[in-house]
């Protein structure tokens, strides 16, 4: 849409503005020729304005081909400005993902570097475990970090010993004696099994680890002469330790039953008193219920039958004979007999009451000694731990042996107190059972005399002693 020059804007506003000028007046002539000096305005207007286009449009035309040159000139330069700019990001993207990859591959090795380091570490320790203290103390290295080339070291000593797997190999070194004295030697080692042939004298022995990680050697545990001919070759048999020395650390770790109450501190003494007294009883009270014998119901038939054909001598002296408690109380039941019923029975119960106490005579012993051993275990515990708690508090626990004490206390008391009470308490109820048997038989025995005095029939009152 083509826009009107300013001055032909202008001449049609008037043109419109004289109409409407006319129109507000009144029709004559004067109005007549006011609008013919208007219109003639307007056309010189007019005129002028188609001028002023003309010499616009012929500027134009004039000027169109040098802007369409600039422009297409600016349009080729942003063109190739823009294939410039998508060149440089490819090449900015394509570099950023070879740096992503390079990134990712140094990553990459270094992760492989870190494991396979870590793969040397683990092998270096495992090695270093697993050699002898004797091979240990006679290739010392200086302590520290180790080193890249210290792990490739120890794999170069792990492939050697592979290579010298299967032979007998020898070396000067040194181990602790029992005495705690470093002696100097041979060792001897077949795989992982090593002897120590000390320089003086003629004995020999097995090479283990000391508590505080150096090698050691128990003497007379191995032939020398087997050793000797193992070194030169020879068919030998020395002995073979298959524990590699924990069976003989484990063997000088044994306390004996003297040591270990030892170990148990003050409160060890009291379970132990506790435990004498409670076998003694069982031992005399054992003894005691042994020496009864069973009581047949044929023998209380033969009582009764005695007492009711008036032949009380040889009912008393047939009551003497038997071997039960019952026996003293028929003894009784036939001295009264021919009194009054009530009479009778309260004699017989005065004598069975007089029976249970020495029946009943050491239970109570067993019984305290059961009940109390664990208590005093566990005051042999809590003083244990007590005193542990103390020695932590004054050395920490950088040294368990400083707290070895405390702890074979709380421990040894606690098992005394456990081995006391629970044989205690088996006895306790096993003897129980037996007299409240013992019992059961009186008050059987008791009832069937009382109603055989007074029936011929007492057969069936008799099964059921």
């Amino acid at each position: 849409m083509r826009v009107l020059p300013y001055s032909i804007r202008f001449c049609v506003a008037a043109l419109a503005f004289a109409i409407a000028a006319l129109h507000a007046q009144d029709p004559d002539k004067a109005k007549d020729e006011q609008f013919s000096q208007i219109a003639e305005g307007i056309d010189t207007d007019l005129k002028t304005a188609l001028e002023e286009l003309a010499t616009v449009r012929a500027l134009i035309t004039k000027e169109k081909p040098e802007i369409s040159a600039e422009a297409n000139q600016i349009a080729a330069e942003l063109r190739d400005a823009r294939r410039k700019a998508d060149i440089a990001r490819a090449s900015a993207e394509s570099i950023e993902q070879e740096f992503s990859r390079a990134e990712a591959d140094l990553k990459t090795w270094r992760d492989e570097k870190i494991y396979l380091e870590s793969l040397l570490f683990d092998f270096q320790k495992t090695y270093e475990a697993s050699r002898s203290l004797a091979r240990k103390q006679e290739q010392r290295q200086p302590q520290g970090t180790p080193t890249l080339d210290d792990k490739f070291q120890a794999a170069e000593e792990a492939l050697e010993v592979l290579g010298q797997a299967g032979t007998v190999s020898t070396f000067s070194g040194e181990a602790v004696s029992e005495v705690g004295v470093f002696e100097n030697g041979t060792v001897v080692a077949a795989g992982p099994v090593q002897w120590f042939l000390p320089e003086a004298g003629n004995s020999a022995g097995i090479i283990k680890t000391e508590s505080d990680l150096r090698a050691g050697w128990v003497p007379r545990t191995v032939s020398r002469g087997e050793v000797e001919k193992l070194i030169g070759g020879s068919s030998a048999y020395p002995t073979v330790d298959p524990t590699l020395g924990s069976a003989l650390s484990l063997a000088e770790t044994e306390t004996g039953f003297l040591a270990r109450i030892k170990q148990g501190g003050f409160w060890i003494f009291p379970i132990l008193l506790l435990a004498a007294i409670a076998l003694i009883a069982a031992i005399a009270k054992w003894t005691q219920l042994a020496k009864i014998r069973g009581l047949a119901s044929s023998r209380v038939q033969v009582i009764i039958d005695l007492v009711r054909s008036g032949e009380k001598a040889n009912a008393l002296n047939e009551c003497v004979t038997i071997s039960h408690p019952a026996g003293r109380i028929l003894h009784r039941g036939v001295t009264l007999a021919g009194r009054d019923r009530d009479d009778l029975e309260e004699g017989m119960f005065e004598t069975f009451l007089e029976e249970q106490p020495a029946l009943h005579r050491g239970l109570p012993f067993i019984a305290i000694a059961s009940a109390t051993a664990p208590l005093l275990g566990l005051l042999g515990t809590v003083t244990g731990m007590i005193e542990t708690f103390r020695l932590i508090n004054l050395f920490g626990t950088g040294d368990a042996r400083n707290l070895a004490s405390g702890i074979s206390e709380a421990l040894v008391t606690t098992e005394f107190g456990l081995i006391v009470a629970i044989p205690a308490l088996i006895l306790h109820a096993l003897l129980s059972r037996k007299v409240q048997g013992i019992k059961a038989t009186m008050e059987m025995v008791s009832l069937a005399f009382l109603n055989g005095i007074g029936e011929k029939d007492n057969t069936s009152e008799l099964k059921s002693i």
